[in-house]
């Protein structure tokens, strides 16, 4: 079986995990207060799809270019921590009803994504660049939780 396919199974299966194992329409996290400029949450699953996508196909990426040499067994690992930490933000979030809980796991998962693209920039540039969405919607997802931290002191954790 192809490296590729293998790639795009864990990825998927970390991605739809923790959609399996949460819901965001739960009845607590829908009732906590939202700043009132959020008013696109519901284009958010369609931004995570679109950022999922590029992931997979920097992790193909790397890990074709690079199987030459030797396999990058490391920086797939550093792939899987970026997306095991990004699934189980909703389970966090929902499940424990930890805001902190789920801002943390996000903020790590960011962090990785800035070094991961450093890692990977010798090996392809396409694939670092591929980390652009994440770079730039980690942030502000992280500042997004906080936010809701703020606003909803009382069922934050």
């Amino acid at each position: 079986m192809k490296a590729r396919w293998i790639i795009t199974a864990v990825s998927a299966a970390l991605f739809f995990g923790g959609s399996l194992l949460t819901s965001l329409r739960d009845p607590w996290f829908q009732n906590l207060q939202r700043p009132d400029w959020l008013t696109f949450e519901f284009i958010i699953p369609f931004i995570w799809i679109f950022i999922w996508v590029c992931l997979t196909i920097s992790a193909i990426i790397v890990w074709e270019k690079s199987s030459k040499q030797s396999h990058p067994w490391l920086l797939m690992a550093m792939y899987a921590a970026i997306a095991l930490l990004t699934s189980v933000y909703s389970p966090i979030v929902v499940e424990l009803r930890s805001l902190t809980g789920g801002m943390i796991a996000g903020g790590l998962a960011t962090l990785l994504v800035y070094i991961l693209a450093f890692l990977v920039k010798p090996i392809s540039q396409k694939a670092s660049w591929l980390f652009l969405p994440y770079a730039l919607w980690g942030p502000f997802g992280t500042y997004l939780t906080w936010l809701l931290i703020q606003l909803n002191q009382g069922a934050a954790r």
